[in-house]
This record gives C-alpha cells, structure tokens and sequence, in this order.
C-alpha cells in the first residue's frame, strides 16, 4: 500500500514574514487616502510602506524552489505570473506593461531564471556587469546615476535597483545558519545608521537610495535571524497564517477588494470625525481611525481568502476549475482585451478588473490543492 507522500515543514519565519508584509500592504495602500498633515500616520506609513522590501526579500528567499522545477514548469509559471501582471498594469496605470508589482516579480524572477540557465563564464560576467552598476548607484551622485535605474516603463519598481533585495533574500536563504551572516547583516545596518545618522545622508525610497537599500535589506536579514530563535507558543493561529502566505499571490490581488471597501467607510466617516472631534484631538482620532480601519481591511481579507478557496472548492469538486485552468490563456486575452476597452471608455469601470484580477490569481495557484500549500 503506498503512503502517501508527507508534507515538508513550513518554515515559519518565512510565514511570519510574509504575512506581516501582507498586513503593511494592506495599511499602507489604504493609508495613502489619508492627508501627510498627521505626524503619527505619517511615520506609521513609512513603517508600512517596507511592505515591497519584505516581499522582495522573501521572494529571493523561494527562487531556488522555482528554479529547480523543469523548464515547461517554468515556462508556464512565468507566462502566468506575465498574465497577472498584465492585468494590474491595466487595473493600476490602464497600462498592461507597467513595471509595478507583479510585473517586476515576473521580470526578477525571468532574470534570475536567464542567470542559472547560462554557463558559468556568462554568470560571471553578469554578476561583474550588476556589482559595477551597484558600485555606480553607490558612488555617483544620485540623481545622475538614478537615470541607470529608471524603469523604461511607467511605474514604481525598476527592475535595478530594487532587485537588490531579491538578490539579498536568495543569498541569504543560502547562508541562512553561517555563524557569519548575522554578522554581515549587522555590519550592512551599522553602516547605513552611520551614513544615515553621522554623515547625515537622506534616506529615499522613490528613487530607492543605498542607505535605505542596506538599512532595511539588513534589517530584514536579521529579523528572520531573531525569527528563527523564537520558541512560538502553540496557541497562536498559526493555521490562518500559513494560509495566508500559502495564498500570497491570491491574497495580494484580494486585497484592493478589502482597501476598497474600508476606504468608502473612510469616505463615510470622515465629516462624521470632522463635526463631532475638536480640533486639537483631530489628529489622535485620524490616527486610531487608521489603525483601526487597517486592522478592519486586514480580517476583510482573510474572509476573502477564505470565501474564494470556499469557492474554488466546490468548483473543484465539479471539474469547473480544470476546465478553466486549461482555457486561461483563452480567458485572459480576451478579459485584457474586454477590460482595456471599458477603461479607454470610461475609468470609472476601474474597479471591474477586481473580480478579474483575483479569479486569475486564483487560477494560476489552485493547483497546489485547495488551501494553498506553499
């Protein structure tokens, strides 16, 4: 009798860390509805806006696994991962080719697919040509050298220099357990603080600086480091976090849905805090606003997750999402084409693309099983 085969252990530092950038996704997108005029929000959006940098980073962490699948794997991963991209480009910047999130995970993760499949002389000469170009965004003055960087298409993240934290993740989960790597991660952060605190250089993420690429890169090195030497109590929910960072790709698209429905609360809420809150206790009741909503949007999300893994269940159990699985490239041309027409008519149909976006998402992650093993 075959047993069947066991499931490997989650790594739950990964887990921890993936869905913390989920919950700084979620209040930084819907943060971005609140005016810079509050201190407080402000700092707490910064904080909330290391969300890419902890994605990038964990991302890295994961490629090997991607890399070690056969090439028609590949091939299909990266044509589905282009499709998603594609659609929120639409959904973002009514472009399908905009270098925004998904369209630079799919560009990352197509490089470094390039860079283990070339011979070893190839890889030493790319890896010489991206030091030299690190070693430019380093010493040249900034906004000189940014024009390197810059992203041929519109967007937020040029594949240089923000794949630096992909590249940090990927070594790092090779070094994972070296004596010297909480070492090197000290090192990178007390550098940064020295530059940032001492010489007092600016730290920028739109164009992304050095500092903030060593201070946060760091950081996120040792915060799996001190992850990885906690002894977790059982009573936490840690079944609702390994399906969130099973489902991340899913719960990524999800989550305009749940920032959507708290930013019309907001909407709502607002005048109600303007007439009833005086003046000088506007700011405290802006901020616990926020906090709140953002908590709010968060548990929105997890009952997405969720309804649409409910869903996809019972259209499992009926042989539907076979059958649309095999027609996903059908559907998604034709709901690109469909979807770049309403926008071109009317922006305000926006929000369509929505229930678009996450039934895509969900299709190119079924197939790991209902419930999202990672």
């Amino acid at each position: 009798m075959l047993m069947p085969t066991p499931q490997p252990a989650r790594d739950r530092s990964l887990d921890v860390v993936r869905v913390t950038a989920l919950v700084f996704m979620v209040a930084a997108h819907w943060g971005r509805t609140i005016p810079d005029a509050y201190p407080l929000v402000s700092i707490l959006q910064f904080v909330f806006e290391l969300a890419p940098v902890m994605f990038f980073f964990a991302f890295g962490m994961t490629l090997d696994h991607f890399l070690r699948k056969p090439l028609c794997k590949r091939i299909e991963g990266h044509l589905k991962l282009f499709i998603l991209a594609a659609i929120h480009g639409l959904y973002q910047e009514k472009n399908p080719f905009t270098s925004d999130f998904f369209m630079f995970l799919f560009a990352a993760r197509l490089l470094f697919d390039i860079h283990a499949s070339v011979g070893a002389a190839n890889r030493v000469f790319i890896a010489l040509f991206l030091l030299a170009l690190c070693g430019a965004w380093i010493v040249l003055p900034l906004p000189y050298v940014y024009d390197l960087f810059a992203s041929p298409l519109p967007g937020w993240f040029p594949v240089f220099p923000w794949i630096v934290f992909v590249a940090a993740g990927r070594m790092f989960a090779h070094h994972r357990h070296s004596s010297r790597t909480a070492a090197v991660a000290l090192l990178g952060l007390s550098v940064a603080l020295f530059d940032i605190l001492i010489l007092g250089r600016g730290v920028s993420k739109w164009p992304l600086s050095p500092d903030y690429a060593l201070l946060f890169g760091s950081g996120t090195a040792l915060a799996f480091i001190v992850l990885d030497r906690i002894r977790w109590p059982s009573f936490l929910y840690w079944r609702t976090v390994e399906l969130l960072s099973g489902n991340l790709l899913l719960a990524t698209a999800l989550h305009y849905i749940a920032v959507a429905a708290v930013k019309s609360a907001h909407d709502a809420l607002s005048p109600v805090l303007a007439r009833s809150v005086p003046a000088p206790y506007l700011p405290a009741a802006i901020t616990l606003e926020y906090v709140l909503l953002a908590g709010i949007a968060f548990l929105l999300l997890i009952v997405l997750v969720r309804s649409t893994l409910a869903v996809g269940a019972w259209l499992e159990g009926r042989g539907i999402l076979g059958i649309a699985d095999a027609l996903l490239p059908t559907i998604a041309v034709t709901g690109i084409v469909l979807y770049a027409a309403m926008l071109h008519l009317n922006n305000d149909l926006r929000d369509a693309g929505l229930p678009f976006l996450a039934a895509v998402a969900f299709l190119i992650v079924y197939k790991r099983g209902i419930g999202g093993r990672a």
